[in-house]
Protein backbone atom coordinates (compact mmCIF):
# COMPACT_ATOMS: atom_id res chain seq x y z
CA UNK A 1 0.00 0.00 0.00
CA UNK A 2 1.34 3.26 -0.81
CA UNK A 3 0.84 6.35 1.63
CA UNK A 4 1.47 9.86 0.99
CA UNK A 5 0.67 13.08 3.61
CA UNK A 6 -1.23 16.16 1.30
CA UNK A 7 0.00 19.47 3.04
CA UNK A 8 -2.99 22.09 2.93
CA UNK A 9 -2.94 25.40 4.91
CA UNK A 10 -5.27 23.83 7.70
CA UNK A 11 -3.89 20.01 8.19
CA UNK A 12 -1.78 17.14 6.51
CA UNK A 13 -3.99 14.81 5.52
CA UNK A 14 -3.40 11.46 4.42
CA UNK A 15 -4.12 9.77 0.76
CA UNK A 16 -3.28 6.06 0.65
CA UNK A 17 -3.77 4.08 -2.46
CA UNK A 18 -5.67 0.31 -2.87
CA UNK A 19 -6.55 -0.84 0.81
CA UNK A 20 -8.98 -3.96 1.37
CA UNK A 21 -12.73 -4.11 0.56
CA UNK A 22 -13.07 -4.68 4.15
CA UNK A 23 -11.22 -1.46 5.59
CA UNK A 24 -13.65 0.45 2.91
CA UNK A 25 -16.52 -1.45 4.09
CA UNK A 26 -15.98 -0.57 8.10
CA UNK A 27 -15.73 3.19 6.57
CA UNK A 28 -18.80 2.96 5.54
CA UNK A 29 -20.59 1.06 8.38
CA UNK A 30 -18.78 4.22 10.87
CA UNK A 31 -20.99 6.78 8.91
CA UNK A 32 -24.26 8.19 9.01
CA UNK A 33 -24.48 9.83 5.46
CA UNK A 34 -22.83 8.75 1.83
CA UNK A 35 -22.86 11.63 -0.93
CA UNK A 36 -22.09 8.99 -3.93
CA UNK A 37 -22.60 9.34 -8.17
CA UNK A 38 -25.55 7.07 -8.86
CA UNK A 39 -23.35 5.85 -11.82
CA UNK A 40 -20.95 4.38 -9.20
CA UNK A 41 -23.74 3.31 -6.46
CA UNK A 42 -24.87 0.82 -9.71
CA UNK A 43 -21.43 -0.29 -10.65
CA UNK A 44 -20.62 -1.55 -7.09
CA UNK A 45 -23.20 -1.80 -5.44
CA UNK A 46 -22.17 -5.39 -5.03
CA UNK A 47 -18.68 -4.92 -3.87
CA UNK A 48 -18.97 -2.26 -1.52
CA UNK A 49 -21.64 -2.10 1.66
CA UNK A 50 -24.25 0.52 0.63
CA UNK A 51 -26.60 0.85 3.23
CA UNK A 52 -29.81 2.48 1.53
CA UNK A 53 -30.42 4.67 4.31
CA UNK A 54 -27.43 6.48 4.43
CA UNK A 55 -26.73 7.04 0.99
CA UNK A 56 -27.24 10.56 -1.08
CA UNK A 57 -27.23 10.35 -4.52
CA UNK A 58 -25.79 12.78 -7.04
CA UNK A 59 -26.31 13.04 -10.74
CA UNK A 60 -22.45 13.82 -11.85
CA UNK A 61 -23.96 16.58 -14.36
CA UNK A 62 -21.79 19.39 -15.23
CA UNK A 63 -24.70 21.62 -15.29
CA UNK A 64 -25.64 20.52 -12.03
CA UNK A 65 -22.22 21.69 -10.20
CA UNK A 66 -24.17 24.54 -8.49
CA UNK A 67 -24.41 26.03 -5.53
CA UNK A 68 -28.25 25.13 -5.29
CA UNK A 69 -27.07 21.74 -5.60
CA UNK A 70 -24.19 22.24 -2.96
CA UNK A 71 -26.59 23.04 -0.63
CA UNK A 72 -29.73 19.95 -1.47
CA UNK A 73 -26.96 18.06 -0.36
CA UNK A 74 -26.37 20.15 2.88
CA UNK A 75 -30.65 19.57 3.59
CA UNK A 76 -29.81 15.64 2.98
CA UNK A 77 -26.97 15.74 5.07
CA UNK A 78 -28.66 17.18 7.97
CA UNK A 79 -31.77 15.03 7.16
CA UNK A 80 -29.42 11.72 8.06
CA UNK A 81 -29.09 12.87 11.58
CA UNK A 82 -25.52 14.10 10.61
CA UNK A 83 -23.57 16.11 13.33
CA UNK A 84 -21.09 18.72 13.66
CA UNK A 85 -18.78 16.25 15.33
CA UNK A 86 -20.11 13.51 12.71
CA UNK A 87 -17.85 12.39 9.51
CA UNK A 88 -19.33 11.56 5.85
CA UNK A 89 -17.98 9.53 3.00
CA UNK A 90 -18.29 10.52 -0.70
CA UNK A 91 -17.48 8.12 -3.79
CA UNK A 92 -17.49 9.89 -7.14
CA UNK A 93 -15.28 11.87 -9.41
CA UNK A 94 -14.65 15.28 -9.89
CA UNK A 95 -17.85 16.57 -9.77
CA UNK A 96 -18.94 14.82 -6.39
CA UNK A 97 -15.90 16.35 -4.96
CA UNK A 98 -16.45 20.25 -5.78
CA UNK A 99 -20.00 19.26 -4.63
CA UNK A 100 -19.04 17.86 -1.59
CA UNK A 101 -16.11 20.29 -0.72
CA UNK A 102 -18.03 22.97 -0.74
CA UNK A 103 -20.86 21.56 1.24
CA UNK A 104 -19.08 20.30 3.97
CA UNK A 105 -16.93 23.38 4.24
CA UNK A 106 -20.28 25.92 5.22
CA UNK A 107 -22.34 22.65 6.96
CA UNK A 108 -21.95 23.41 10.63
CA UNK A 109 -19.21 25.66 9.57
CA UNK A 110 -17.79 22.80 8.43
CA UNK A 111 -17.75 18.77 9.17
CA UNK A 112 -15.19 15.99 8.37
CA UNK A 113 -15.57 14.05 5.22
CA UNK A 114 -13.43 10.80 3.55
CA UNK A 115 -13.20 10.97 0.02
CA UNK A 116 -12.59 8.06 -2.21
CA UNK A 117 -12.05 9.31 -5.97
CA UNK A 118 -13.63 6.82 -8.73
CA UNK A 119 -11.96 8.95 -12.04
CA UNK A 120 -8.48 8.67 -13.20
CA UNK A 121 -8.68 12.45 -13.29
CA UNK A 122 -9.59 12.31 -9.83
CA UNK A 123 -7.26 9.98 -8.34
CA UNK A 124 -4.45 11.69 -10.43
CA UNK A 125 -4.80 14.98 -9.88
CA UNK A 126 -8.25 16.28 -8.02
CA UNK A 127 -8.36 14.35 -5.09
CA UNK A 128 -5.84 16.38 -3.30
CA UNK A 129 -5.37 20.28 -2.77
CA UNK A 130 -9.06 20.82 -1.09
CA UNK A 131 -9.94 23.25 -3.72
CA UNK A 132 -14.15 23.06 -4.59
CA UNK A 133 -15.32 25.15 -8.19
CA UNK A 134 -18.75 25.55 -8.87
CA UNK A 135 -20.83 27.29 -11.86
CA UNK A 136 -23.10 29.64 -11.95
CA UNK A 137 -25.47 31.36 -14.72
CA UNK A 138 -22.40 31.29 -17.65
CA UNK A 139 -19.97 31.49 -15.17
CA UNK A 140 -17.27 28.51 -15.22
CA UNK A 141 -15.64 27.37 -11.80
CA UNK A 142 -16.07 30.86 -10.50
CA UNK A 143 -17.59 29.95 -6.80
CA UNK A 144 -15.29 27.53 -4.45
CA UNK A 145 -13.19 27.59 -1.07
CA UNK A 146 -10.48 24.93 0.08
CA UNK A 147 -12.01 22.51 2.16
CA UNK A 148 -9.85 19.42 1.87
CA UNK A 149 -10.93 16.07 3.58
CA UNK A 150 -9.77 13.97 6.69
CA UNK A 151 -8.85 11.09 4.60
CA UNK A 152 -8.19 10.03 0.51
CA UNK A 153 -8.86 6.20 -0.48
CA UNK A 154 -7.71 5.66 -3.72
CA UNK A 155 -8.77 2.50 -5.11
CA UNK A 156 -7.35 1.50 -8.67
CA UNK A 157 -10.23 -0.88 -9.17
CA UNK A 158 -12.49 1.87 -10.04
CA UNK A 159 -10.68 2.85 -13.45
CA UNK A 160 -12.10 -0.61 -14.50
CA UNK A 161 -15.20 0.22 -15.03
CA UNK A 162 -14.20 3.59 -17.21
CA UNK A 163 -14.59 4.17 -20.78
CA UNK A 164 -11.79 4.98 -22.86
CA UNK A 165 -12.59 8.63 -23.25
CA UNK A 166 -12.73 8.97 -19.24
CA UNK A 167 -9.08 7.15 -19.14
CA UNK A 168 -8.08 10.04 -21.65
CA UNK A 169 -9.95 12.75 -19.92
CA UNK A 170 -7.50 11.81 -16.76
CA UNK A 171 -4.25 11.52 -19.35
CA UNK A 172 -4.88 15.35 -19.60
CA UNK A 173 -4.70 16.23 -16.24
CA UNK A 174 -1.66 13.65 -15.48
CA UNK A 175 -0.01 15.56 -18.44
CA UNK A 176 -0.88 18.99 -17.68
CA UNK A 177 1.19 17.94 -14.21
CA UNK A 178 4.29 16.28 -15.77
CA UNK A 179 4.69 18.81 -18.79
CA UNK A 180 5.05 21.33 -15.93
CA UNK A 181 7.36 20.04 -13.81
CA UNK A 182 10.69 20.34 -15.22
CA UNK A 183 12.62 18.35 -18.12
CA UNK A 184 12.81 15.29 -16.26
CA UNK A 185 9.22 14.97 -15.50
CA UNK A 186 8.28 15.65 -18.96
CA UNK A 187 10.83 12.97 -20.35
CA UNK A 188 9.17 10.87 -17.48
CA UNK A 189 5.93 10.81 -19.01
CA UNK A 190 6.59 10.99 -22.35
CA UNK A 191 8.02 7.20 -22.25
CA UNK A 192 5.38 6.65 -19.64
CA UNK A 193 2.70 7.10 -22.00
CA UNK A 194 4.26 4.74 -24.84
CA UNK A 195 3.38 1.72 -22.57
CA UNK A 196 1.02 2.53 -20.11
CA UNK A 197 -1.93 0.98 -21.82
CA UNK A 198 0.21 -2.23 -22.22
CA UNK A 199 0.85 -2.52 -18.80
CA UNK A 200 -1.19 -1.63 -15.66
CA UNK A 201 1.68 -0.87 -12.72
CA UNK A 202 2.52 1.99 -15.45
CA UNK A 203 -0.90 3.39 -14.85
CA UNK A 204 -0.64 3.43 -11.19
CA UNK A 205 3.32 4.87 -11.16
CA UNK A 206 1.68 7.16 -13.09
CA UNK A 207 -0.98 8.24 -10.46
CA UNK A 208 1.37 8.02 -8.15
CA UNK A 209 3.85 10.21 -9.54
CA UNK A 210 1.22 13.07 -10.31
CA UNK A 211 0.40 13.14 -6.71
CA UNK A 212 3.39 13.54 -5.49
CA UNK A 213 4.45 16.42 -8.38
CA UNK A 214 0.99 18.45 -7.09
CA UNK A 215 1.61 17.59 -3.79
CA UNK A 216 4.96 19.65 -3.67
CA UNK A 217 3.43 22.67 -5.41
CA UNK A 218 0.76 22.38 -2.39
CA UNK A 219 3.66 22.36 -0.17
CA UNK A 220 4.43 25.95 -1.21
CA UNK A 221 0.95 27.56 -1.92
CA UNK A 222 -2.41 26.11 -1.07
CA UNK A 223 -3.81 28.77 -1.57
CA UNK A 224 -3.69 29.03 -4.99
CA UNK A 225 -1.98 32.85 -4.78
CA UNK A 226 1.15 31.97 -6.48
CA UNK A 227 3.17 28.80 -7.84
CA UNK A 228 0.05 26.78 -7.65
CA UNK A 229 -1.39 28.95 -10.30
CA UNK A 230 0.67 27.21 -12.54
CA UNK A 231 -1.94 24.14 -12.60
CA UNK A 232 -3.94 26.30 -14.87
CA UNK A 233 -1.85 25.34 -17.18
CA UNK A 234 -4.08 24.48 -20.22
CA UNK A 235 -7.44 25.26 -18.31
CA UNK A 236 -7.87 28.69 -19.50
CA UNK A 237 -8.36 27.15 -22.84
CA UNK A 238 -10.36 24.36 -21.81
CA UNK A 239 -12.65 25.83 -19.75
CA UNK A 240 -14.07 27.97 -22.36
CA UNK A 241 -13.99 24.87 -25.02
CA UNK A 242 -16.68 23.33 -22.38
CA UNK A 243 -18.72 26.39 -22.13
CA UNK A 244 -18.58 27.40 -26.33
CA UNK A 245 -19.47 23.70 -26.61
CA UNK A 246 -22.43 23.44 -23.99
CA UNK A 247 -19.93 21.08 -21.84
CA UNK A 248 -20.07 18.49 -24.77
CA UNK A 249 -15.70 17.65 -24.25
CA UNK A 250 -14.99 15.97 -21.11
CA UNK A 251 -13.07 18.34 -19.14
CA UNK A 252 -9.67 16.50 -18.96
CA UNK A 253 -10.10 16.42 -23.11
CA UNK A 254 -10.68 20.00 -22.98
CA UNK A 255 -7.77 20.68 -20.78
CA UNK A 256 -5.97 18.20 -23.32
CA UNK A 257 -6.60 20.62 -26.14
CA UNK A 258 -5.85 23.91 -23.65
CA UNK A 259 -2.51 22.56 -23.13
CA UNK A 260 -1.54 22.25 -26.98
CA UNK A 261 -3.06 25.74 -27.42
CA UNK A 262 -0.48 27.30 -24.62
CA UNK A 263 2.00 25.06 -26.14
CA UNK A 264 1.51 26.84 -29.44
CA UNK A 265 1.33 30.25 -28.38
CA UNK A 266 4.67 29.57 -26.04
CA UNK A 267 6.47 28.53 -30.28
CA UNK A 268 4.91 31.70 -31.61
CA UNK A 269 6.58 33.66 -28.81
CA UNK A 270 10.02 31.54 -28.99
CA UNK A 271 9.39 30.20 -25.48
CA UNK A 272 9.67 26.39 -27.12
CA UNK A 273 11.67 25.73 -30.48
CA UNK A 274 9.83 24.11 -33.60
CA UNK A 275 11.20 20.80 -32.68
CA UNK A 276 10.14 21.26 -29.12
CA UNK A 277 6.29 22.05 -30.02
CA UNK A 278 6.06 19.45 -32.68
CA UNK A 279 7.26 16.79 -29.85
CA UNK A 280 4.27 17.65 -27.16
CA UNK A 281 1.72 18.50 -30.32
CA UNK A 282 2.78 14.38 -31.08
CA UNK A 283 2.19 13.31 -27.40
CA UNK A 284 -0.91 15.38 -27.06
CA UNK A 285 -2.32 14.13 -29.77
CA UNK A 286 -2.39 10.77 -28.82
CA UNK A 287 -4.09 11.43 -26.36
CA UNK A 288 -6.79 12.72 -28.88
CA UNK A 289 -9.21 10.75 -31.19
CA UNK A 290 -11.45 12.39 -33.44
CA UNK A 291 -14.62 12.84 -32.01
CA UNK A 292 -13.03 14.86 -29.49
CA UNK A 293 -12.89 17.63 -31.72
CA UNK A 294 -16.87 18.87 -31.42
CA UNK A 295 -18.08 21.84 -33.79
CA UNK A 296 -17.88 25.21 -31.60
CA UNK A 297 -18.35 28.77 -32.24
CA UNK A 298 -15.23 31.16 -32.42
CA UNK A 299 -17.19 33.69 -30.70
CA UNK A 300 -18.83 32.01 -28.17
CA UNK A 301 -14.97 30.60 -27.25
CA UNK A 302 -13.74 33.97 -26.62
CA UNK A 303 -16.57 35.38 -24.65
CA UNK A 304 -15.57 32.17 -22.14
CA UNK A 305 -11.79 32.98 -22.46
CA UNK A 306 -12.91 35.96 -21.61
CA UNK A 307 -14.64 35.14 -18.65
CA UNK A 308 -11.63 33.53 -17.05
CA UNK A 309 -11.21 34.52 -13.38
CA UNK A 310 -7.64 35.44 -13.52
CA UNK A 311 -8.02 37.90 -16.49
CA UNK A 312 -7.56 41.82 -15.56
CA UNK A 313 -9.68 44.37 -17.73
CA UNK A 314 -7.30 44.75 -20.69
CA UNK A 315 -5.33 40.95 -20.45
CA UNK A 316 -5.67 37.38 -20.87
CA UNK A 317 -4.09 36.52 -18.36
CA UNK A 318 -2.67 32.59 -19.33
CA UNK A 319 -0.08 29.79 -18.09
CA UNK A 320 1.94 29.20 -20.65
CA UNK A 321 5.33 27.37 -20.91
CA UNK A 322 8.31 29.80 -20.73
CA UNK A 323 10.64 27.52 -21.37
CA UNK A 324 10.02 23.71 -22.20
CA UNK A 325 9.40 22.15 -18.71
CA UNK A 326 8.44 25.49 -17.43
CA UNK A 327 5.21 27.13 -17.63
CA UNK A 328 4.02 30.88 -15.86
CA UNK A 329 1.48 33.47 -16.02
CA UNK A 330 1.50 35.50 -18.49
CA UNK A 331 -0.10 38.71 -19.78
CA UNK A 332 -1.53 39.13 -23.48
CA UNK A 333 -3.88 41.83 -24.98
CA UNK A 334 -7.43 41.37 -25.29
CA UNK A 335 -6.85 42.62 -28.81
CA UNK A 336 -7.54 41.37 -32.38
CA UNK A 337 -3.88 40.14 -32.68
CA UNK A 338 -3.90 38.08 -29.85
CA UNK A 339 -7.15 36.81 -30.82
CA UNK A 340 -6.15 36.07 -34.43
CA UNK A 341 -3.37 33.99 -32.77
CA UNK A 342 -6.33 31.68 -30.87
CA UNK A 343 -7.93 30.80 -34.43
CA UNK A 344 -4.76 30.12 -36.06
CA UNK A 345 -4.16 27.38 -33.83
CA UNK A 346 -7.74 26.35 -34.14
CA UNK A 347 -7.46 26.53 -38.33
CA UNK A 348 -4.52 24.07 -38.12
CA UNK A 349 -4.55 21.64 -35.65
CA UNK A 350 -8.45 21.66 -34.40
CA UNK A 351 -9.67 19.03 -36.66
Amino acid sequence: MNRLDIFSDKDTYELVLDVETNVVNDLLKDTKAIVIDKNVLELYKNQYCFEDEKLILIDALEWKKTPEEALRICEEIMLKGVKRKDKIVAIGGGITQDLVTFATSVLYRGIKWVWLPTTLLAQADSCIGGKSSLNYKSWKNIIGNFYPPEKIIVQSDFLNTLSDKDIRSGIGEILKVHLLSGVAATESIVEQLKTYKDDQSIMSEMILNSLKLKNKILEIDPLDQGLRLKMNYGHSFGHALEAATNFAIPHGIAVTIGLDIANYIAFKYNHLTEAEFLKLHSLISDNLEQDDFVVFEFKDFLEALQKDKKNDAQNYNLIIPVAYGEVALTPFKMDQNTESLFHEYFEHFYQ
